[in-house]
Parts: structure tokens; sequence; C-alpha cells
């Protein structure tokens, strides 16, 4: 028989609870559900709408705890195996989530279990933007200490910026917070430098002295070495997914088929 578990607007499923548990900072229910044998990567948008889990948005269990910024719940996922290439219906994997809500510790966390640190959605964001965009100082300045580009940023659009547009752009924005966030960026793309994506090493190095990783892309490494340490705690996982692509259904109808049966049932309850 099937483990369900009750809250105080539904009965669950162990699928549906570890999400649940997981966005209500349950440390306690995530390791309850995963013990009843709930998919760790399940996805709320993939399961019909139950009223406990209606104001989550669709996403997995490790999304959700890295929204909140449940260090305890995202270290317990990472663990046991979720996935952290996996992307919600506006195609963002935990670490966007993470940087954009401003959880260092979490985005250290995933990183330090091989995300990739520029990770792409489907308009080519990356963390470093989200963080930056939401004016989170601190994770600004950690994201580029573990080997973000600050390069490709420039206020909420993807291109190339000088020192001399990133100093403007963050008198245009006006808030403490926004300048000291485009001084980071200045200051990081005045150097130069870049840094090893190994988030154990973080060397500075000038762009021709780093090499690539060869299958994403986007990571950065000092040395051989560096690259098959940063590969074999996690980042083989999420190599090669860190870049969107339209390959299968588009995001968008999904999204929308979501909001359409939610609106539904909300007015059939009410």
């Amino acid at each position: 028989m099937a483990s369900t578990f009750v809250t105080p607007k539904a009965t669950l499923n162990a699928d549906e609870y570890l999400v649940y548990a997981a966005d209500n900072g349950f440390f306690g229910g995530v390791k309850a559900a995963l013990k009843a044998g709930a998919d760790i990567d399940f996805d709320t948008r993939h399961c019909e709408i139950s009223p406990a889990i209606m104001a989550i948005p669709p996403c997995t269990a490790l999304y959700a705890a890295c929204v909140k910024g449940y260090v305890d719940i995202v270290r317990l996922l990472l663990r046991k195996g979720a996935s952290m290439v996996k992307r919600t219906a506006q195609c963002l994997v935990p670490l966007h989530a993470a940087a954009a809500e401003g959880w260092t510790e979490v985005v250290e966390l995933l990183v330090q279990h091989g995300a990739t640190v520029d990770t792409q959605d489907e308009s080519k964001n990356t963390p470093l933007m989200a963080a930056c965009g939401y004016t989170h100082v601190d994770t600004v300045r950690r994201l580029i200490e573990l080997g973000a580009k600050p390069d490709c940023l420039a206020d909420c659009y993807i291109a190339p910026i000088t020192p001399k547009a990133a100093k403007r752009l963050g008198k245009q924005l006006g808030t403490r917070e926004n300048e000291e966030c485009m001084k980071l960026i200045q200051e990081a793309i005045k150097t130069k430098l870049l840094r090893c994506c190994n988030p154990r090493c973080g060397k500075p190095g000038y762009r021709k002295t780093l090499k690539l990783c060869g299958r994403c892309k986007l990571t950065r490494y000092c040395s051989r070495d560096c690259q098959i340490q940063h590969w074999s705690v996690g980042h083989k996982k999420c190599c090669g997914h860190d870049v969107y692509t339209d390959k299968g259904p588009p995001p968008f109808p999904d999204r929308v088929a979501y909001i359409a049966k939610r609106l539904l049932e909300h007015f059939v309850q009410g």
C-alpha cells in the first residue's frame, strides 16, 4: 500500500509530500518522504493539483528548498542524489533560484557539489545575473570568487559590458546595494582575471591560461587535476546540461496549462 501523508489542507502521496516538506522546511518530513520511496526528482507540474501544494510553483523538492534557503534540506537532497539540472517551467535550475534569493550558503553548497557556476536559462541568464539583478551583494561576491564570469552582465540585458558601463548602470539604478553589486562587477572586469571553477581551488588566471571544459564550454580550470576533481564531486552530472535547449516540448504551454488547471481548481473550491 502506497504511503500517504496528512497535511492541514490535504492528504498527499510520498512524491507530493516530499516537495511540500521541502518547501515548508520540514527536514523530518523530507526524510520520511524519501524513506517512503518518494521520487527525489519528482516535479509537481506532473501531478494532480492538491490544495496543499497549490501555492508552490511547479518544481522539484531541491528547487523548492533552494528558493527558501533551507540549507540542511538542500544538503540532504544533494547527498541523496537530487538532480541539480532539472529545470522548472521557466527553464531555471536550483542554482538560479538560490542566487536570485540571495542564499549564498546554498549557492556555495550547490557549486561544491558540481553545479556549473555559469549555467544558463533559455535567455542565457546566469546565476550571477540573477544575484546582481536582485542586488544580493554577498552572493554576487561569492559567485565571482567561485569562478562566475562578470563580463556578460549588463542590467537585464545579455551583452558584454565595460567598467564604464557597469558604473553607469549602478548610478542609474540608484540604490547602495545596486551600486555595490556593480562595483564588484567592475572590479572583477578590470582585473581581466577569471577563476578556476573548481571550488576547492579558485585560483585566478587570465582567460587564455585557463582551459575550458571540452564538453560544456562553460567551466574553466587551471589544471587537469582541478578538472578531474571537480568532475568527481558532481560536475559530471551537470556537464552538458548547463545550457537550455529547445529540444522537446516547449515550457511555456506547460506553464499555461498549469495556471489554467490551478485557476479552475480555485474557482471550483471557491
